[in-house]
């Protein structure tokens, strides 16, 4: 059951949200929800210091807050939750990034925007591993929690969420196992997953352990586009 909380103080936006879910629902008869709509985000915020959502969908011009104000409250409560925004402004882009927004929606809403935003939620994928050798022992590291890999001579580095593994190897090989898209060559010895960029400018792009890397020469607008395609 997926508990799921609208906040938009329009009205006919917030029954446009509740609409598409219903879409969704009758489209996944699998997936069983359950929806609280808020027209305020004091009601909101004051539902979530008793009970927390699986997804927020929140407007970005909420009253006296904006949905990155509310986001960051409900970001220091639960860390888990799934946050979609939907506006009719594309001004907060970066901030929604900041915060690990699922989607940005912008309005008019088409449904198969909505439908894909929901779908990273909802729909569970099978946990997918790369298996490697390390010093006389295989290991298996879920995919997902890879965040980058380095090269080092012979060597790589290939670093997780919560630990690291030097394997031997070549960068060919491990791109050559690494089949999902959101793994990009930044050059020809670092490999990084662009589900875990923290941000980027024109010159630096960090990770979410720290991590920094150089921007290659002329990458910076492919670069950045890959970034909010798999982040949003």
């Amino acid at each position: 059951m997926y508990k799921i909380a609208i906040c938009d103080d329009e009205k006919s936006s917030a029954a446009e949200a509740a609409g598409l879910l219903d879409k969704y629902k009758a489209a996944h008869p699998r997936v069983e929800m359950s929806v609280d709509i808020f027209y305020t985000s004091l009601d909101l915020l004051d539902a979530i210091e008793k009970n927390s959502y699986d997804v927020y969908l929140l407007d970005i011009y909420i009253d006296k807050l904006n949905g990155i104000e509310i986001a960051e409250s409900i970001r220091g409560k639960d860390e888990n939750g799934h946050i979609i925004f939907m506006t009719s402004s594309n001004a907060f882009y970066k901030e929604a990034f900041r915060i690990h927004a699922v989607h940005y929606l912008e309005k008019p809403i088409l449904e198969e925007d909505f439908f894909d935003a929901m779908d990273r939620v909802c729909q569970e994928q099978e946990t997918r591993f790369l298996v490697v050798r390390e010093s006389g022992v295989v290991s298996r590291i879920p995919v997902e929690d890879i965040m980058y890999i380095e090269s080092e001579d012979h060597y790589k580095r290939i670093v997780t969420v919560e630990k690291s593994y030097f394997v031997r190897s070549t960068m060919q090989a491990l791109m050559a196992d690494l089949v999902e898209p959101y793994f990009h060559a930044l050059g020809t010895k670092t490999i990084i997953n662009l589900k875990k960029v923290l941000k980027i400018n024109k010159d630096i792009l960090s990770m979410e352990d720290g991590m920094e890397f150089s921007v290659p020469r002329g990458t910076y607008r492919q670069l950045s586009d890959l970034i909010l395609t798999y982040n949003f």
